[in-house]
């Protein structure tokens, strides 16, 4: 934008002579308004001059002063004034405020027209808006030219930086550098990345947005941030130093051109970055689905996508909870639903990034899949992945609640399948619950709640085939040797250990358990009959607790 000390070039300005406000020559002017009625104010804006006569307020030195105290507030450009016509002398208290306030008056000669030096400054001004919209053009054209020919980000920024003479760099959504101009390769400028990157990184939402502030290195100058757009909800951003201050004739437009180039480069990116992404998660798919058998080509392909074969694995599996309003009239919209999960993804990934997690992330159909490593999966680690879980679903969830289950460890790459699904069952478990907005870990299912899970008559006559004539003790005698049984396989057959248990002595357990593998025809030091006992026992317990369980009225 070009300031009142570049209108002295101009015909009729030539001849002014500036009579208070010195220091105010290096304001800025965008328009230009004629008027000599008192309520001009009204009808001025921001880099507005003013020309007049002086008619509406020479005989009132307050009201004078007034407008000037008024223009300055709105940070008009200053006034042009035909001293002689009206005024003769400009009052010192007058001159003096304009001093003090930096605001330019300045004296035009009586044989020039206002009207003819409004034309001459008008024409300057549009000229100058032309030259830089010509220039923002051919900017646009210069970065889309390099982007047909492949140019990569690093050129394109190295590029934006020679246009503007200024140094340029892209960081990504959280503040991460992308390309730098060469500027940045220099000693006394690495300290200004350094400083730059870790303001943006501190809280990166008002820089998305666009804004200026300052560094402790770059004390006389100024960084300007601006956003570039991309697929990703957050946009990423250009980061141009002493933007205010561009060389003519570059100007906003032209930034905000070769924006669109890197944006475009930006999507191209993200596109095969996307590519990839269904490769690796076709090859999850196959491994969850053990379409992939050999060890060896598991080994290979889950070190490619990060995966250590010789760390702890646990598998921490998302999944937006399909329940509530927001999300049925969500399901209406295949686009929606499809822009949701790709920010969660999105968002998924920033939390292990900066929550410095070794990890790597996958989909399969609904879920959203982390496989986290560890070298020793301890307490230790249990408490850091329940606070990483907790984070990342606070910083995930909003309109629509999320959910998260957490598998047991597995010890190598090919016992990932278990892991996914022991962290499924976990979010199923959460859903059977009626349950939304959890986090879920996994338990190994004891053989008392598997029983339960099977039909009835099954368990009935597996309970009756296992142990015959015992199955309904009704004798004391019946009763204490199915007690004798129980205690002796707790005790692993250890004669010694049950009578001491039982607090009968050795010879009573001995004949206790030959009358019981009589009855039963089996042998308790059988693994098999031992364990086909043991699954009766437990199903007796089963069976007792519903019979003493009061129907429901």
């Amino acid at each position: 934008m070009k300031t009142l000390n570049d209108l002295f070039i101009l015909d009729g300005m030539k001849e002014c002579v500036v009579l208070a406000g010195h220091r105010g020559l290096t304001r800025n002017v965008e328009s230009v308004n004629i008027s000599d009625t008192p309520d001009v104010i009204q009808f001025l804006y921001k880099n507005h001059l003013l020309l007049t006569t002086g008619y509406g307020f020479y005989n009132d030195t307050n009201q004078f002063c007034e407008l000037i105290r008024e223009m300055h507030d709105l940070n008009c450009s200053g006034i042009i004034i035909k001293v002689n016509r009206f005024f003769y002398k400009i009052p010192e208290e007058a001159k003096l405020l304009a001093d003090d306030l930096a605001f330019p008056i300045i004296d035009l000669p009586t044989n020039r027209t206002l009207g003819d030096l409004s034309r001459h400054i008008l024409n300057y001004l549009n000229d100058h808006e032309a030259e830089q919209l010509y220039y923002a053009l051919h900017v646009q054209q210069e970065f889309s030219d390099m982007m047909v020919k492949g140019y990569n980000l690093n050129s394109l920024v190295e590029h934006l930086g020679h246009f503007l003479v200024r140094p340029v760099l892209l960081l990504n959504h959280r503040g991460e550098m992308i390309a730098r101009s060469h500027d940045f390769r220099m000693d006394s400028m690495k300290l200004a990345e350094t400083e730059i990157v870790a303001a943006i990184r501190e809280e990166t939402a008002p820089y998305q947005d666009g804004t200026t502030f300052n560094i402790p290195s770059l004390k006389q100058q100024t960084v300007t941030t601006f956003p570039v757009k991309t697929k990703r909800q957050q946009p990423s951003m250009l980061v141009i130093i002493n933007f205010q201050t561009l060389p003519y004739p570059s100007s906003q437009m032209a930034v905000e051109q070769a924006g669109n180039v890197i944006s475009s480069t930006l999507i191209k990116e993200q596109a095969i970055e996307e590519n990839s992404r269904l490769l690796k998660n076709n090859f999850f798919a196959d491994l969850i689905e053990k379409r992939v058998q050999a060890e060896e080509e598991i080994m290979s392909r889950t070190a490619f996508y990060g995966l250590l074969p010789d760390k702890e694995s646990i598998c921490v599996l998302c999944s937006v909870d399909s329940e509530g309003d927001n999300y049925e009239t969500l399901q209406l919209y295949e686009k929606k639903i499809g822009e949701l999960h790709n920010s969660i993804y999105d968002q998924l990934e920033d939390e292990i990034i900066n929550g410095n997690m070794q990890a790597t992330l996958f989909t399969k159909e609904k879920f959203f899949v982390m496989i986290l490593q560890f070298n020793q999966y301890t307490e230790a680690e249990i408490r850091m992945v329940t606070e990483f879980t907790k984070q990342a679903q606070n910083h995930v969830q909003g309109e629509y609640s999320v959910s998260f289950g957490i598998s047991n460890p597995v010890e190598s790459v090919t016992e990932i399948p278990n892991a996914y699904q022991e962290a499924a069952e976990a979010i199923d478990n959460g859903y059977d619950d009626n349950m939304t907005g959890f986090i879920n870990f996994y338990k190994t299912r004891e053989i008392k709640e598997l029983l339960n899970t099977l039909p009835r008559k099954d368990i009935k006559a597996l309970y009756e085939n296992a142990l015959k004539s015992l199955a309904y003790p009704k004798t004391k005698e019946d009763q204490e040797l199915v007690k004798t049984i129980e205690i002796y396989l707790d005790c692993q057959c250890e004669i010694s250990d049950t009578a001491r248990k039982l607090y009968i002595h050795r010879n009573t357990v001995k004949y206790r358990i030959s009358k019981a593998e009589e009855l039963l025809d089996c042998s308790f030091r059988n693994p098999a009959d031992s364990l086909r006992v043991r699954v009766a026992l437990t199903i007796g317990s089963i069976l007792e607790e519903e019979a003493q369980t009061p129907s429901p009225q």
